[in-house]
Order: structure tokens, then C-alpha cells, then sequence
């Protein structure tokens, strides 16, 4: 696990820890590509790359706290973040990974090292690469808190302001934008890319199609995300929206276009693996007897590849009840559970959930695209992603409960719920902004509330070491620094 570090305050110390190269230590299978061959303190830029991108697969690419409020996961014997504990991380998490794509910018943009560290691929590369990255990572932390330091992170101050979610977001669409278009096909790729050029060999051109794809695909997310605030077409999401649907380069519309994290060893691991199968392993966090259910009940195909056994664990119950019903052998853990090979990929985006995003913008009347034929694709991407048969996907898509036609949005709502998983970021997040799917929050529930909760609360950190600041983004929630208080698109 990374350590949660944050953002501003400690930006110093962390810069300098960036420099030194210091990041990427663990890095050795990856070849040479964190050996300086100038033995200088400048970093091999394509190190800084593969280091953010090794954390792909667990925390800010795909989210296990956020699983819980979307009902993915449930804890067995220690329940404290599926009964909506205050979590405890600090806001925001990751900057030492956020610095790395910071200073692979940096160092391509300067004149000074630019040439050094072209080593790692065509300068144009590297800055688009590490602006897509660094936006769609920020999108993640902003959908948890809300407000956050953004204009002024990752510059070295250690009081950032916190700028206004709504803010964040037209910049987000501009990086995604921008990065897209910097991309050049006629330099050297990107080096070190594990995601999008596991194997090394892939040439710019067709390294950089997969990134634009991803880019405009993050940019429709974005845009979607924002539908309660501007629901009818000609406001900002539905413009953002179409201009990200006719974008150069695409969206991500197969399953070969799906954006994997990969994993070469038990050195570098899968953290299913880690988790479950490596010394250590541990039991903790169980597939939700709310997502076994829904499968079973679709008559799901997926649901032998999402689960070790069809047995979910009950949602939402205080250790003694959890302790009375979890059974080590029989329980359902996420995916092949204490199977897991420490090489197994994981999913962050698929394109499923880009198509479902197109169905529900058709169905809302934004574009003139079919959303039957979306959400039919959707949900063929979707189950032939896990192997379902041609038959398989025809039977499931007549099912009442899921053919179109009827009560669409819920239906889009559920299926992309279905679809997302394992990734909890987004799950959580559309449900907050869809209500879809119906979830009842925990039977023994801890907060205040007992609801689920709408964002993360800022943590004690933040009060001590940038209290003015925090305290003027506070002020613009309603209901206080709490779990039940709104974003800015939540309303």
C-alpha cells in the first residue's frame, strides 16, 4: 500500500524525494529504466511513469473504500468502512504520485533537462501522457472530497488554496483536451508505460491512439458526471460531451481498447494476490452479498469470474453479526479470491462503461446516437469481457429485468453498476449521481446518519496544517466538513 501523504503541506519534501529519483526503487523488474546513464540527480522519466502507473490497479485507479459505499465489498470480521466509519486518509492521498507526473512535466518542459531526459521518449509524449494521467487521477481525489487544492499543488507551497470543485472539473476536460492533442506520433514513445505499452514494443503512433482514446473517454465520464447540475442539452455537460464524442482519436468503443493494469511477478503483484494469497494474507474484505445477489438474480454470467463463490457476504453487519455468517471456505472473495495468481490483471476502464455513458446520453436527449443500441453494446462488452457466449449475451439481454425499453435510465444505472466493477471510484460515484442502483445502506451503520455516505471528510491533518485555507472551503459546504454534506454535482 502507498502511504497517504499530503498534498502542499509537506510538497518540499516530497519534491526533493522526487528528484533524488527515490520513488522508484522498487522498480527493477522493469528492465533498466530506472538507472540513470548520465549519473546525474535528474530521474529517468520513464521510472517516475511506471511507478505511478504500478498503483493503477489498487487506490486511485480503482478504489477499494469507495467499493464499500457502492456495495462491491463487505468486511468480515472487522467492520469499520462498510458500517461508514470517517475515513482516515488525508486529503488529498497520493501526491508523491501526483509529483512524479508533475515532474515528468516539468523536466520536458525545461530547457535545461529537457534533452537529458528525452532518453525516455519524445518530450511531446511525456508531458501529454503525464497530463492525461495527473487529470484522471485528480478527478478521483476531487469526486472523494470535493474542493481541493488543484491550481496550487504540486508547486512547493505548503498552504495550497483549496479551488471549487466546479472549477477543477472545466480544467480537467482542458488537460484531458490539451494532453490528447500534445501527443506526436513521429517521436519515440513514452518508455516504461505498462499500461498502454506492456511489452515495450509498441511504436508511438499506436501507443498514442490508446491514450486518446482514454482521454476522450475520461473527458465523457466528466462531462456525464455533471448532468444533475446541467441536465438539458446546450449546457455545459452536453456540449462537453458531444465535443468529446467527435474528438480526434475516439473513444474507447472494445474490449481490446480497455485500459488494463498488468503485473509481471510475485515481486510486483497483483493485490488480490497480495492480499489473499501472499505471506500475510488476510480475509478482510468480502465480495457484498449485494453484488452476488443482483447476479444471481439477472441469471449473470459474470458472476463465476467476479466471485470465488456465489456466496456474498451480508452488507452492512457489526462484527458479531459479520463473525456469525462469514465462513472462511465458503464466502465469496473478489474474483478468483485465494486463486489469485500474483499476475492476474485488473480492469480500470472498460469500454462498457463508455457505452453506457452513450446510452444514457442518448436517452437523455444530448446526442442522436441509438441508446438502445448502446445499452445493448454496453452490455455485450460487457459480459464477452468475461467470456459469455454469443448465446449467453442474447438470453441475458431478453431477460425483462434487463431488456430495454422500459424504465431506461434505471436500467442503464444498474447494468453500468455491474459493468464498473471492480471499480469502486466510479461505482460510488454513480450512485450518488444516479440513485442506481437502490442500495440500502448498512444494517448497523455508525455514522450519524446511517446513510451512505456523499464524500469524504477532510482529515485532522488538514486542520492543523492548512486550517485558513480549509476553513474558507468548508464554508461553501452545506452542512459542514461531513459525510452527508453534497459536492458540487451531487445535488
Amino acid at each position: 500500500m502507498k502511504k497517504f501523504l499530503k498534498l502542499g503541506s509537506i510538497a518540499t519534501a516530497i519534491a526533493a524525494t522526487a528528484l533524488m529519483g527515490t520513488g522508484c526503487s522498487k522498480l527493477e523488474d522493469f528492465g533498466t529504466t530506472n538507472v540513470n546513464p548520465g549519473g546525474t540527480t535528474t530521474p529517468v522519466t520513464a521510472a517516475l511513469l511506471t511507478n505511478v502507473e504500478s498503483g493503477m490497479g489498487a487506490g486511485y485507479g480503482v478504489g477499494i473504500q469507495p467499493g464499500y459505499y457502492a456495495q462491491y465489498f463487505a468486511e468480515t470480521q472487522y467492520p469499520a468502512l462498510s458500517l461508514y466509519g470517517a475515513p482516515i486518509v488525508s486529503l488529498p492521498s497520493y501526491s508523491s504520485t501526483l509529483y512524479d507526473l508533475q515532474n515528468i512535466i516539468n523536466l520536458n518542459s525545461d530547457p535545461a533537462t529537457k534533452a537529458v531526459v528525452a532518453t525516455s521518449g519524445g518530450n511531446a509524449n511525456q508531458i501529454g501522457i503525464a497530463r492525461i494521467l495527473k487529470a484522471y487521477i485528480f478527478w478521483t481525489i476531487t469526486d472523494r472530497w470535493g474542493d481541493i487544492p488543484y491550481s496550487e499543488a504540486l508547486k512547493g507551497s505548503g498552504l495550497p488554496k483549496y479551488d471549487k470543485q466546479q472549477d477543477i472539473y472545466v480544467d480537467l476536460v482542458k488537460e484531458l483536451k490539451e494532453g490528447a492533442l500534445q501527443l506526436d506520433d513521429a517521436s519515440a514513445p513514452f518508455k516504461g508505460d505498462i499500461i498502454m505499452n506492456y511489452a515495450g514494443t509498441g511504436t508511438a503512433a499506436a501507443t498514442n491512439a490508446k491514450w486518446r482514446k482514454f482521454a476522450n473517454s475520461v473527458r465523457l465520464l466528466i462531462a456525464l458526471r455533471t448532468s444533475k447540475v446541467y441536465p438539458t442539452a446546450g449546457q455545459w455537460a452536453a456540449t462537453e460531451f458531444n465535443a468529446a464524442l467527435t474528438a480526434t482519436g475516439g473513444l474507447m468503443t472494445e474490449n481490446t481498447d480497455n485500459v488494463i493494469q498488468t503485473y509481471p511477478n510475485t515481486t510486483f503483484a497483483n493485490p488480490w494476490y497480495t492480499t489473499y494469497v501472499a505471506a500475510g494474507a488476510r480475509f478482510d474484505n468480502a465480495v457484498s452479498k449485494t453484488l452476488t445477489d443482483t447476479l444471481s438474480a439477472y441469471n449473470d454470467p459474470r458472476l463465476g469470474s467476479y466471485a470465488s463463490t456465489p456466496n456474498g457476504m451480508p452488507y452492512g453487519l457489526n462484527q458479531a453479526a459479520a463473525q456469525a455468517v462469514y465462513d472462511a471456505t465458503t464466502t465469496a472473495f473478489p474474483f478468483k479470491g485465494k486463486n489469485s495468481l500474483a499476475t492476474d490483471p485488473i480492469t480500470i476502464l472498460n469500454s462498457a462503461m463508455i457505452t453506457f455513458a452513450r446510452a444514457e446520453a442518448a436517452e437523455r436527449g444530448w446526442t442522436t446516437e441509438s441508446a438502445l443500441l448502446m445499452y445493448n453494446k454496453g452490455v455485450t462488452l460487457s459480459l464477452t469481457q468475461y467470456g459469455a457466449t454469443t448465446g449467453q449475451v442474447a438470453t441475458y439481454l431478453a431477460q425483462p429485468v434487463v431488456a430495454y425499453g422500459t424504465d431506461n435510465l434505471h436500467k442503464i444505472g444498474v447494468q453500468r453498476w455491474l459493468a464498473t466493477y471492480p471499480n469502486g471510484i466510479d461505482a460510488w460515484a454513480e450512485y450518488r449521481r444516479t440513485g442506481w442502483p437502490a442500495l440500502k445502506p448498512a444494517v448497523n451503520a455508525t455514522n450519524t446518519s446511517k446513510q451512505i455516505p456523499r464524500r469524504y471528510q477532510y482529515n485532522t491533518e488538514e486542520y492543523n496544517l492548512n486550517g485558513k485555507n480549509l476553513s474558507a472551503a468548508i464554508s461553501l459546504l452545506s452542512g459542514g466538513d461531513s459525510q452527508d454534506s453534497r459536492i458540487w454535482w451531487d445535488k
